[in-house]
């Protein structure tokens, strides 16, 4: 792709997105001309991008949105995934549809499945426990605990999307 290419779909992307309004950063060109005002937003990108020159990036924080949003999904997932999985999070998409999503009786299973794996495991124990029946044990409150954790993360999903539709309506 061209810079002025770029520079269009991230310009778009970024009005599309209202973030011209809610940044103050904006793209006109008093040109009527739309090869002419690609190439002032291109330049304007470039620029804080740090361009083809050695110049170091001054992106302003509040376009990484906007370049994000230009990039088709695959792409976007994947920078995301760079700059979060040195953090232990992951992005993935989110079906905007989503109704049926929510499968609260999957979790509720797993939650009492491993739930109740881990309090056997426990209560099994003896004071003479063996090393590896304290690690199997052990195991065994990990697992409950992760499937709680996720369960916990789908719901914080659910309810991050919801607010978005809310917000969008």
């Amino acid at each position: 792709m061209s810079r002025e290419s770029v520079a269009i779909h991230v310009t778009e992307a970024h009005e599309a997105t209202q973030a011209d309004i809610a940044t103050g950063i904006t793209f006109d060109s008093t040109s009527k001309d739309a090869y002419t005002r690609a190439k002032s937003a291109a330049q304007k990108l470039y620029r804080w991008l740090g361009g083809d020159d050695e110049q170091e990036a001054k992106l302003p924080a509040n376009m990484v949105l906007s370049i994000l949003a230009a990039l088709p999904m695959e792409q976007r997932l994947s920078v995301l995934n760079q700059i979060l999985c040195p953090l232990g999070i992951e992005a993935r998409s989110v079906d905007q549809g989503g109704a049926g999503r929510l499968d609260v009786g999957k979790l509720l299973r797993s939650v009492m499945k491993e739930g109740s794996d881990a309090q056997l495991a426990l209560v099994n124990l003896s004071s003479a426990a063996t090393e590896s029946e304290l690690l199997a044990a052990h195991k065994e409150l990990v697992e409950s605990a992760q499937v709680c954790e996720r369960a916990a993360g789908e719901l914080m999903t659910e309810i991050t999307i919801r607010q978005a539709r809310a917000v969008d309506n």
